[in-house]
Order: structure tokens, then sequence, then C-alpha cells
């Protein structure tokens, strides 16, 4: 089968949707089909790119930020993308177009479906869902019959997590959404053999931005610190327009001892932040299915989160799901209790082995495309 991919985020580019992107991809062509990924440039990134069998074609638009962009970065991607991949079909003939995600990739995937009957499938990743990100709450309503347009004439409609799809679901109900959740590479993530440290490794990682809720726990360290005679540290790893005030909370409270902010980090250079953790935190307010939670688990620590998307799938007796005044009561258990801390770091890896393997999720998406192809064929 040939693919085309386009997704305005992919590796070194972008956070979770694009670490997504990069994995469902590998595991495409490792099933012997071809990929070809339409994507931005950045810096000094090649134009084209043969990545284990994976084409990559970027295009020079506008982009700031490695870790985030402005929807008007991402309009520009669409302008600049969308005659590529026009000219790249014409080339291939591809049997079927996968956009990450809905906006801005959804309308390329429309303009090939009218044009020259090419399907596509929308995968949904959580900020390209109306009503998620109250930054876009204007542009989506601007937007909003050009969206269910494009959501309307899709082969497929997918989300990473039920509650993804019942967030899409309120916003539009004409058509149902499949739900596919994300995958980890535990052949890469996972736990230390050597972690002898008596210290507690509080971990976060996630684009530093607002709704992630990394504010609402600096309040509660030094409750945190009375409860517990053990050594501990918050490890923030990742960057993101919210930094500056993060650090600038962490001043105002005294706890610059306590608090180490890495930046942000790629594949290669998270790995040792993970297997050095002994809980894993994330009070984000909305999500789709995030993938630093299932990098967490599979290299064994325990979790806690709030109930955002994602979170009934991922944590059942591996962790906690709490709202983020919950959090600091967890995490002194979890760091007073070695036992429950080291069990349910052990469950997280178990779920993960069980649950979540790429190919598992790769096999769902041929599964789907399968059955589109066969429809048209009929």
């Amino acid at each position: 089968m040939k693919i085309l991919i386009v997704s305005h985020e992919f590796p070194p580019v972008g956070g979770g949707g694009a670490n997504a992107c990069y994995f469902l991809s590998r595991e495409f062509v490792k099933m012997g089909h071809e990929i070809e990924i339409v994507t931005v440039d950045f810096n000094d990134l090649p134009e084209e790119e043969n990545n284990n069998g994976v084409l990559i074609r970027r295009v020079k638009a506008k982009r700031k930020h490695k870790e985030h962009c402005s929807f008007m970065e991402m309009l520009d991607f669409l302008v600049k993308a969308t005659p590529l991949c026009m000219k790249l079909h014409k080339e291939n003939s591809y049997d079927i177009c996968l956009t990450f995600f809905g906006i801005p990739s959804g309308p390329i995937g429309y303009l090939l479906k009218k044009r020259y009957n090419l399907p596509y499938i929308i995968r949904f990743g959580g900020g390209d869902v109306p009503g998620f990100q109250d930054r876009f709450t204007t542009v989506y309503k601007i937007l909003g019959p050009a969206i269910k347009t494009i959501w309307r004439n899709a082969d497929s409609l997918v989300a990473n997590s039920e509650g993804l799809r019942k967030m899409a679901l309120d916003y539009y109900s004409k058509k149902d959404f499949e739900v596919i959740y994300n995958g980890v590479d535990t052949d890469y993530y996972r736990p230390s053999e050597d972690k002898n440290s008596e210290d507690i490794n509080i971990l976060f990682v996630s684009r530093l931005i607002e709704r992630k809720g990394l504010k609402f726990i600096i309040p509660e360290v030094k409750r945190i610190l009375e409860n517990t005679t053990k050594k501990i540290r918050f490890t923030v790893v990742g960057d993101g327009p919210y930094r500056e005030t993060l650090e600038n909370m962490v001043k105002e409270n005294e706890l610059e001892d306590y608090f180490f902010f890495e930046g942000q980090k790629n594949r290669e250079e998270i790995l040792p932040y993970y297997q050095d953790g002994d809980i894993f935190i994330l009070p984000s307010k909305k999500e789709g299915m995030p993938n630093v939670v299932l990098e967490a688990m599979a290299c064994g620590l325990p979790v806690i989160i709030s109930p955002c998307q994602g979170a009934p799938e991922l944590v059942s007796d591996n962790g906690y799901i709490c709202e983020t005044d919950g959090f600091a009561d967890k995490i002194i258990e979890l760091i007073n209790d070695d036992s429950k801390r080291r069990e349910m770091g052990k469950k997280s890896k178990e779920r993960i082995d069980n649950l979540f393997g790429w190919n598992r999720t790769a096999s769902s998406y041929i599964e789907i495309m399968n059955r589109i192809l066969d429809k048209q064929d009929v």
C-alpha cells in the first residue's frame, strides 16, 4: 500500500503527535508499505530525507519554535504543503492519505479527495478538536462550517482515546469516530537495571504551557516536604512559552533547591530522565493520549494523572487518577510507601507490554485502510 502522511509536525519538530507520526510511519514500513511524509522544515533539517525507509519531504513554512506553533504558522504550512501534496500524488498515485491532524492537515486530505478521489483518514490528537484549546476558540467558531465539511467527507475519523472521541462527538455527532490508542517503543523505553538511589525523583515531561497544570503542584511542594523525611526533587523536562512563569513560581515559593528545569530533550536524550524517575506526574487539563505517560510507564514508573482524556485507558492499578488538588496527598503516599511505589511501577510496565505496542496500533490503522480500499473496489 502506498500511503501519504501529512503532518505539520514530525521529529525533531513538535511533541507527542509528532512522535506518534514517527512511530506509526516506521511500523508501516516494517509491514511492507510505502510511506511518504510531507511535514514542515525547521532550521537546517534536510528538505528531503529517507529515514529507515520513510521518505520525508519538508516544506519551508514559517515556524519560529520547535516545540509549538501559532495558528498562522499552521496556516502557512497548509498553504505551502498543499501544492506539494498535489504534485506528489500525481507522480506516485497513493492509495490513501493519513492526515495528522484535523487542523492544519485535514484540508489537504479533503482537497486530494475532491480532485483525485483519494480517500483520507483524519487522526485526531487533541488540539485539533474544537473546545480543546481555549486560544483557538474564536478561530474554530469562524472555521466551524469548513471543519465539519472536512470531517464529513473523511473516510474515517480516528481519535487516540475514548475521552477525545467523546469531545469530538460533542462538536460533531453526525459521523462516528474510531478509537486507536497511541503506542510506545518498548525496545527503547525500558526500566533501568541499576537504579540504586534512595532519593525520590518526581518527573514531569511536557511542553511547558499553562494547560499542562504544573502550576497547581508548585504551591503544594512545601506541604509534601513537611510530610516526608526523604530527599526529593522535581525534574521538569520540556520547554515552551509558560516556562518563565513556572520558574518564577518556583522562586516565589523558595523552591529553587527542589526544582530542576532541564529544557527540551530529543528522543536520544530523554531516556535517562525516565529511568532516573520514581514517580511520574501529569496534572493536565486536557490531553488526547499523552505519549509521555506511555513512555514513563514503559520505564516502570507509577503515574499520578488528572482525569483528562486518555487517563482511564492508561491508569488503573499502576497509579492514581485524581484532581490536581489531590496530587500532593498521592505524591506523599508514594514517596513514603516504597513497596507500593515499586509495585505500581511494575504494573505500569505490564500494562504497556499487554496493551500499547506500536505494532498493535499500526495494525489497527491498516485494518481501517484496507476496509476503506475494499469499499472502493466494490
